[in-house]
């Protein structure tokens, strides 16, 4: 049975600037890459970018983007997902909005437009081409395939329960250990949490190629580090 929560999810890919078909002087960054530590031959190819992050002056409330956000495709009939969304690049932390299952980006002038109306104020173009670790609130849909392992209705994509929070360096370190100890398909990973009557940390885990087997020994293996990693 798939059910709908809501949570976060932290992850690295690499950004840059939009600098034509948006409003003047409005900061604009897609990602270059949607899962950037999977190399294997499936990987999803489409014509626009997966996300667009319109750059804000300043934080606005979860409530507010997703009520907005909510008015926008009800007027528009645009089909598009808007969820509040932090880049940090280097020391620079990048309040937006995250636009992601746009068909094209010929409406994305139109969408901003919205936005703008609504009270929005887009931060000032900057040019931009570099790493950022991005922080999403996000609805997410999914259901348990084990114990141990949540499937997301978004295909390919899957969840690790694990019993400690993690920070991102620490994240990392145990990804690339996983990757030098354990002989797997090819995959992404991410952290995520959601929330409901228990909060639930987590790392996703984008694969065209790993069965729930093989999934749920990447679960063990990264336990096991995480274990190791806090006896240290």
């Amino acid at each position: 049975m798939i059910f709908e929560t809501f949570g976060t999810v932290m992850k690295e890919e690499n950004v840059k600037t939009i600098e034509h078909g948006i409003l003047p002087n409005t900061f604009v960054l897609e990602n270059l890459g949607m899962f950037p530590g999977y190399y294997g031959t499936h990987f999803p190819t489409q014509k626009v970018p997966d996300s667009i992050f319109l750059v804000l002056s300043q934080k606005v409330s979860t409530e507010k983007i997703l009520r907005v956000t909510h008015d926008i495709k009800r007027k528009t009939k645009f089909e598009f997902e808007g969820t509040p969304a932090s880049l940090t690049i280097y020391n620079n932390v990048y309040f937006s909005i995250r636009l992601r299952y746009l068909h094209s980006l010929n409406h994305l002038i139109e969408i901003q437009e919205h936005y703008r109306d609504a009270g929005f104020v887009f931060a000032k173009m900057k040019k931009i081409n570099e790493t950022a670790v991005i922080h999403i609130k996000k609805v997410f849909h999914i259901e348990s395939l084990t114990e141990k392992v949540l499937k997301d209705s978004e295909k390919d994509m899957y969840y690790l329960k694990i019993d400690e929070q993690l920070t991102w360096s620490h994240f990392k370190k145990l990804i690339a250990q996983v990757r030098n100890n354990v002989k797997l398909p090819a995959f992404d990973g991410a952290l995520a949490v959601v929330y409901g009557t228990k909060v639930f940390d987590l790392i996703r885990i984008y694969s065209t190629g790993m069965n729930t087997e093989q999934l749920e020994l990447l679960h063990d293996k990264v336990e096991e580090l995480i274990a190791k990693s806090l006896e240290d």
